[in-house]
C-alpha cells in the first residue's frame, strides 16, 4: 500500500482504478489461458465428458465445490482472528480479502501476491504490519503441511525403498529421529514466534526502532491463539486433502484411503518447498503427483499410463477448483482494494 502525501485525490482514485482493472484483466487472462489453451488440460474433457449424466459424479463435483468454499472460509476465519489485533473486520470482509489475495497471487512468485491482495482491503492498518501478521497464518499452514508430509515420509520411504530401509534398520531409526526432531523444532519455533519480534532490537539496538515497531506484531499473540490458528490450518489441510482423494475417485482410480492420503501429504510437502510462478505451478503440481504415485504403485504391477493420466487430471482439476475459480471470484473484490492512498488514510 503506497501512502502518499500531497497527491491529488482524483489522481489517487484514477491510479487505484487503473491498478484494479489491470489485476482483473491479468487474472481473467491467466485463468482463461491455463484452462482453455493449455495442452495439459485437454485431458480433462475425458473425465468431465459424462459428468452431467452421472449422478455420482454430479454429487462428487457438488461436494468438491462446497469444500472449496469451506476451504477459503476457514482461511478467512483464521485471517480475521489474526488481523483483528490490528483492525477489527467482519468475516465477510475477511472472506473477500482471501479471494482478492488469490486473484493477485495468480501472477506473482510463490503466490506472494496473496499478502498484497489482503492488506490492501484494510482501511487503517499499516500494510507492513498487516503483511507480517498474514505471514503468521501462512507459517501455521506451512507447519501443518510439514507435519503431515514428514509423518507420511516415515511410511512412504520404507514402502518405496524396502531394499534400503528393510535391511538397514539403523537407517530407519535415524530417519525417525531426524523427522521427530524436525517436527518438535518447528512446533517450538511456531509457538515461540514472539521471539522474532525482539530480534531487530537485539541485533540493531535503538537505531532500528522503526523495524521493531513493525515486528512487534509477532508478540501480540498468546500461545492459545497460535494453537487456534494451527487448528484452523489443520482443518483446511484436511479439506483440500479430502478434495484430492475425491478427485482421484472421480477420475476412476480406486486407491486405498491410507496410501492416498500418505501420497497426497508428501505431494503437498514437496510443492510447499518448490519455488514456482503461478504460470508454471500447474505443471509442477501435475508432475510431482504423477511421479510420487507412480513411484509408489509401479512395483505392484497395476499402474500404467492411464493411471498416471488420472492422477495428472485430478491434480489439474484440484487447481481449477481451489485456485482458478476463487481467482475469478476474487477479481470482483479487487475493486475494493486501495493500492494508493494519501497519508491521512483516505
Amino acid at each position: 500500500m503506497f501512502i502518499l502525501a500531497g497527491m491529488n485525490a482524483k489522481v489517487i482514485k484514477s491510479a487505484n482504478i487503473a491498478l484494479r482493472l489491470l489485476i482483473m484483466v491479468f487474472t481473467v487472462w491467466f485463468v482463461y489461458d491455463r484452462v482453455f489453451q493449455e495442452d495439459g488440460l485437454r485431458g480433462l474433457e475425458e473425465i468431465l465428458s459424462d459428468w452431467h449424466n452421472n449422478t455420482q459424479k454430479i454429487t462428487t463435483l457438488t461436494i468438491l465445490l462446497l469444500l472449496m468454499v469451506l476451504n477459503h472460509f476457514l482461511e478467512a476465519i483464521k485471517w480475521k482472528l489474526l488481523i483483528d489485533k490490528l483492525e477489527k473486520i467482519s468475516l465477510w470482509k475477511a472472506f473477500s480479502a482471501v479471494l482478492s489475495g488469490v486473484s493477485v497471487s495468480m501472477f506473482m512468485p510463490n503466490r506472494s501476491g496473496d499478502y498484497l491482495g489482503r492488506v490492501f482491503i484494510l482501511d487503517h492498518t499499516n500494510p507492513v504490519r498487516a503483511i507480517l501478521v498474514t505471514i503468521i497464518g501462512s507459517f501455521a499452514q506451512l507447519l501443518t503441511t510439514f507435519l503431515a508430509g514428514v509423518s507420511a515420509l516415515l511410511f512412504f520411504l520404507p514402502a518405496a525403498f524396502p531394499e534400503v530401509f528393510g535391511e538397514n534398520r539403523w537407517m530407519f531409526g535415524l530417519m525417525v529421529f531426524a523427522a521427530g526432531s524436525a517436527i518438535v523444532l518447528s512446533v517450538v519455533i511456531y509457538l515461540n514466534i514472539s521471539f522474532f519480534g525482539n530480534l531487530p532490537a537485539f541485533w540493531f539496538g535503538k537505531r532500528f526502532s522503526r523495524i521493531s515497531h513493525f515486528t512487534s506484531v509477532f508478540s501480540d499473540y498468546s500461545r492459545n491463539e497460535l494453537i487456534k490458528v494451527l487448528l484452523i490450518s489443520s482443518g483446511r489441510y484436511l479439506v483440500f486433502s479430502l478434495q484430492f482423494y475425491l478427485l482421484l475417485l472421480f477420475a476412476g482410480l480406486q486407491p486405498d484411503y491410507f496410501s492416498a492420503l500418505m501420497l497426497i501429504a508428501i505431494t503437498y510437502l514437496l510443492l510447499a518447498f518448490i519455488p514456482s510462478l503461478a504460470i508454471t505451478e500447474l505443471g509442477t503440481r501435475g508432475s510431482v503427483s504423477v511421479w510420487l504415485f507412480g513411484l509408489y504403485y509401479t512395483g505392484a504391477g497395476n499402474w500404467g499410463p492411464e493411471e498416471n493420466l488420472s492422477v495428472l487430471m485430478s491434480s489439474t482439476l484440484l487447481w481449477v477448483i481451489n485456485l482458478a475459480l476463487p481467482a475469478l471470484l476474487g477479481a470482483f473484490f479487487v475493486f475494493r482494494l486501495k493500492f494508493i492512498r494519501r497519508s491521512n488514510g483516505n
